[in-house]
């Protein structure tokens, strides 16, 4: 696109002040400047981190309108002086950007990557967010040297990924849902055990299952009073690891608590591991695995495509059946 044609202006969806609702403005499109690029948004996922965004439960700036959204894909529009010769005009790129739940998101070079060739744009649209949380996760199974895991809220996106990914590692998962119809399809996936936490004995069977298989660490996507079953549950030494805040807000996600018998509660976001492994200096490795994965492990169901007039709508249907798939915002 040559730039003499680019929009004075762009629409996003922003938060507002607390107990305001969130909602679409326009804001002035700037030119890249010195190692920045203009990115013309083509998808961007809806996650459980945009709900608690536009909620004020944390903000990506410190000023009004906050931006929402924190991942996507989009081909590049303009380049500013000094980005690397390796992104083009017309290139096809993820973005892990803040407020990319708009039709132009302007970042430099951390947050924007190429994209592979064999990708779509939707496929390369939830390539962050999910996948960094499911690889933690993993990563924190693998050195506790753990034989099985428990994951809660298994039906979602993040919490299928994790099923594959703890397979691929040879771990097995114990998981829960809120209803029967999941069982089967989680089985598919390749889940060795799932727990209906709405049965009477389900602390029972969990309780059994737990003891069985000797485990000591779970992956709570759940929060309060069920986090507190989880530990009721787990022998003395283990740990919960907290990344969402579907059923309250008890436990927080940057906070880590310990409790009786050497049990302890660890709050989790999702981009922690990904500072991991920019302090290594390896973060185009982790992208690149992260890439490789998109179609198998970390590959996303997509449910629906919205536009970004319709991100409202859409937010309120995907905090009522985030289990369905993934929602797609088309911001153009």
């Amino acid at each position: 696109m040559d730039s003499g044609s680019l929009p004075q202006t762009y629409k996003a969806l922003a938060a507002q002040e607390d107990g305001l609702p969130r909602r679409l403005v326009e804001l002035p499109l700037s030119k890249p400047g010195q190692n920045q690029i203009l990115v013309k948004m083509a998808f961007a996922p809806l996650n459980q981190t945009d709900l608690l965004c536009s909620q004020g439960f944390y903000r990506l700036s410190e000023q009004s309108p906050f931006p929402v959204g924190l991942e996507g894909s989009g081909v590049i529009v303009e380049i500013g002086e000094g980005v690397p010769e390796t992104y083009k005009v017309g290139g096809r790129v993820h973005v892990h950007s803040r407020g990319v739940l708009a039709q132009y998101v302007l970042d430099g070079p951390d947050g924007v990557f190429p994209m592979k060739d064999e990708l779509t744009l939707e496929e390369g649209a939830s390539h962050l967010v999910n996948p960094s949380m499911v690889a933690h996760l993993t990563a924190l199974a693998v050195r506790g040297g753990c034989k099985a895991v428990i994951n809660t809220a298994a039906s979602s996106a993040l919490g299928k990924m994790l099923i594959r990914d703890l397979k691929e590692r040879g771990i097995k998962s114990i998981n829960t849902v809120r209803d029967d119809k999941y069982i089967e399809e989680l089985k598919k996936e390749g889940a060795d055990y799932v727990l209906n936490s709405e049965s009477a004995d389900f602390e029972a069977k969990l309780k059994e299952v737990v003891e069985k298989e000797g485990v000591t660490m779970a992956f709570d996507a759940i929060n309060g009073d069920f986090t507190d079953k989880l530990i009721r549950n787990l022998p003395a030494n283990s740990t919960v690891y907290v990344y969402g805040l579907l059923g309250g807000t008890k436990y927080g996600l940057f906070e880590e608590k310990q409790l009786e018998d050497g049990k302890s509660v660890k709050g989790l976001v999702s981009y922690s591991y990904i500072f991991e492994w920019k302090e290594r200096g390896e973060l185009d490795k982790f992208y690149d695995e992260v890439q490789s994965k998109l179609k198998t492990v970390y590959k996303s169901d997509i449910h629906k495509v919205c536009s970004l007039d319709e991100v409202l709508e859409a937010m309120e249907y995907y905090e009522k059946n985030s289990s369905k798939g993934k929602i797609l915002i088309k911001p153009n």
